[in-house]
């Protein structure tokens, strides 16, 4: 029954985190959604931010029911296998490596908290450990997604979006531009300047870009940690109050000095 409990998070965690690496997969595909103003794109940057809140979330709970070595190294070795199952070779290889660790570090920090704590208070000892987790996938997610884009530039080149130009156009004074000139002539006419501008530089757009995506990843997640607190709060009420966990005082010798 302890080895259960043990164990609990950790079917969760692993079904999240593989649905995590299935959402990452097209968007390496791609650095058109990083121009996208649409709402669809930003949905789907929320949805990936709240999936990398909720695999954090659930591993830092399964590491603190477990903190037991031969408990917690192979549910970390079979997730950090997912990204090889989803991802191209070497962007799953390199994804990999990230995620173990990523989860190793927080694994560590962790276990030196939950033994050191005196008063359990699941805010201040599991809240640093959610958030620096998120950051941790958010970094290996941006460097996958610089590989990725930097080997899609190397074999394709980089067009600037459509979307992108739609957007310069939008805030563009027509009487800035020739009048007889239909719009898609003028689309041209924009996308060019931009891409001869931009030629110089095509080098550093790779690393641009992974920059963009993990600050914006960043920012969401952080919007998210928000929930941090209070769902820790519903969680280990729900489990003391359902009889899964229970805690004790303690009365500890306390050394003074006295003159």
């Amino acid at each position: 029954m302890v080895v259960l409990k043990k164990l609990i998070f950790a079917p969760f965690f692993l079904l999240l985190f593989g649905l995590l690496i299935y959402q990452i997969d097209p968007l390496l595909k791609s650095y058109d959604f990083i121009f996208s103003l649409s709402i669809t794109t930003f949905i789907s940057l929320l949805f990936l931010s709240f999936l990398i809140f909720l695999a954090s979330f659930l591993f830092v709970l399964f590491v603190a029911f477990s903190l037991n070595w031969k408990i917690v190294l192979p549910v970390e070795i079979l997730a950090s296998i997912l990204p090889m199952l989803f991802l191209p070779t070497p962007l799953g290889l390199v994804f990999t490596a990230g995620v173990l660790i990523s989860l190793l570090l927080t694994f560590i920090t962790l276990e030196n908290s939950m033994k050191t704590y005196l008063t359990f208070q699941p805010g201040a000892i599991l809240g640093p450990s959610i958030r620096y987790l998120c950051s941790f996938l958010i970094l290996a997610i941006s460097i996958t997604y610089f590989l990725s884009v930097n080997k899609l530039i190397q074999e394709n080149g980089f067009q600037i979006p459509d979307s992108l130009i739609d957007a310069i156009l939008k805030f563009t004074p027509q009487t800035s531009l020739p009048i007889d000139l239909t719009n898609n002539l003028i689309q041209q006419t924009v996308k060019d300047q931009l891409q001869n501008f931009l030629k110089p530089y095509l080098g550093f757009v790779p690393a641009v870009l992974a920059i963009l995506l993990f600050f914006t990843l960043q920012s969401l997640t952080s919007l998210i940690n928000l929930l941090i607190y209070p769902l820790l709060w519903i969680t280990f009420l729900i489990l003391e109050k359902s009889g899964f966990i229970s805690f004790t005082t303690e009365m500890r010798p306390v050394k003074k000095m006295v003159i």
